[in-house]
């Protein structure tokens, strides 16, 4: 919570800073980059997530030879896949008009967006590989070991920011300093774990074929429900600026940077239970698993409702503090459709982390990728009819229907066949002691 805590205030002082010192067009590019560094920082193409949950499986085994063929293996794979992406990159923004694309028109030059989008393509890159000690921290139950260095790279950003803010107005610098401060944090966490845990230093030896095969085939699987992810609840920013022009991003995204506290509150107690799923489900501890899942639910829903309704009736003065007396005024159809969202957003992901903690991913992906597509259709058609508004409201109705209810019903039936197989063939299997 203190390292949220620091990140809230070193997000509120970039924010205000960029819009001080960046003209209109190049306030939205930011805000458009930043965005997509969040949804395309998180596409490790599956293999972090993959990682996080083979390494919970072999610990609730007592494996540790396993879990170093797991990091190894992934280490070199996400090497392997950051050289790939520079190149794809480096062709993708040499021949795309990216101004027409986001929006920007001629009010930033062309060169210059492309060199901001490389520079954000580059640094997703470099990174890839340093995802891995992040997830098997998850994975060993070490969160907190994260939440410093969320610190750190925060703190860095905050001060960087505000540094180059004083002495130029320069979008390329500020960019520089925001995406240098996670690489030194990821590099700071990834030294840290090989001098804490020698026995996981990735190592050519312990490179294994089958375990790439199982990393590939988990990681396919939850690359593409991340992948969803991004497009369903990321993609609003972008349809906002191609259909109404960069220059209205500001209006969606600000009030919606407030609003993202809620899941990213939830997301403190969400995520490590991901991999404890996974390592409890192994051990056989099906009654635990039930139950964690029960109180997760009721307490991811309780909570995120009762912030979002915080937040709908102090969103508009938290804005005006925040950015002065010329910040936009979100409407209450805005802040209605946002605390929705919020609440929506809580409840899935509470209920996704169980499933993908338990390896069901089939009927994820496929629910995902029908919301995907309807969520797509229906923000395209409402946002020319309803506005910023628009995108929320398509979002909230597909999410429910499509795949919050669905998902809990079959998380249900799920836990329910397991919890009764274990009553009938009497004790769990034993825990192993790691």
């Amino acid at each position: 919570m203190a390292a949220q805590g620091v990140s809230l205030i070193a997000s509120l002082l970039i924010v205000r800073v960029m819009a001080q010192n960046l003209g209109v067009a190049e306030f939205g590019l930011w805000l458009t980059l930043t965005t997509a560094l969040a949804m395309l920082g998180a596409l490790d193409f599956g293999l972090g997530p993959a990682v996080m949950t083979q390494v919970s499986e072999a610990r609730g085994r007592g494996d540790l030879g396993e879990m170093q063929r797991v990091v190894s293996t992934a280490f070199f794979l996400l090497s392997s896949a950051a050289l790939i992406v520079l190149a794809v990159s480096a062709v993708l923004t040499s021949t795309i008009d990216w101004n027409t694309v986001l929006g920007v028109g001629n009010e930033v030059p062309h060169p210059l967006v492309r060199e901001l989008l490389f520079a954000v393509a580059a640094a997703i890159a470099l990174s890839l590989p340093l995802v891995i000690a992040r997830r098997v921290y998850y994975a060993l139950r070490r969160a907190h070991v994260l939440a410093l260095f969320t610190v750190l790279a925060v703190a860095l950003q905050g001060l960087g920011v505000w540094g180059v803010g004083a002495i130029t107005s320069d979008i390329r610098w500020f960019l520089i300093i925001y995406l240098a401060a996670w690489l030194v944090a990821d590099i700071a966490t990834t030294l840290l774990l090989r001098r804490s845990i020698p026995e996981l230093r990735p190592r050519l030896c312990a490179i294994d074929r089958r375990t790439a095969g199982r990393l590939g085939k988990e990681g396919a699987q939850l690359f593409f429900l991340t992948l969803v992810s991004v497009v369903v609840f990321q993609s609003d920013a972008f349809i906002i600026g191609h259909y109404l022009g960069v220059s209205h991003i500001p209006e969606y995204v600000l009030p919606f940077k407030i609003f993202v506290l809620v899941p990213a509150f939830a997301a403190m107690f969400l995520t490590p239970l991901w991999a404890t799923y996974r390592e409890a489900w192994t051990r056989g501890d099906y009654r635990w698993v039930r139950s964690a899942y029960t109180r997760s639910v009721a307490f991811t829903a309780a909570a995120a409702t009762l912030m979002a309704c915080l937040l709908f009736v102090g969103a508009r003065p938290l804005l005006r503090l925040w950015m002065g007396n010329d910040a936009v005024v979100p409407s209450v159809e805005m802040l209605a459709a946002l605390a929705c969202h919020v609440i929506v957003m809580c409840t899935s992901s509470a209920v996704s982390v169980l499933l993908k903690g338990l390896g069901v991913l089939r009927a994820q992906y496929i629910l995902g990728a029908v919301m995907a597509l309807l969520n797509i259709a229906l923000s395209i058609w409402s946002v020319t009819r309803m506005g910023i508004c628009g995108p929320l409201w398509a979002t909230v109705a597909t999410q429910t229907c499509v795949v919050l209810i669905p998902s809990m019903i079959y998380a249900s039936r799920r836990l329910s066949t397991h919890h009764t197989c274990a009553q009938t063939n009497g004790n769990a299997v034993p825990a192993v002691k790691s």
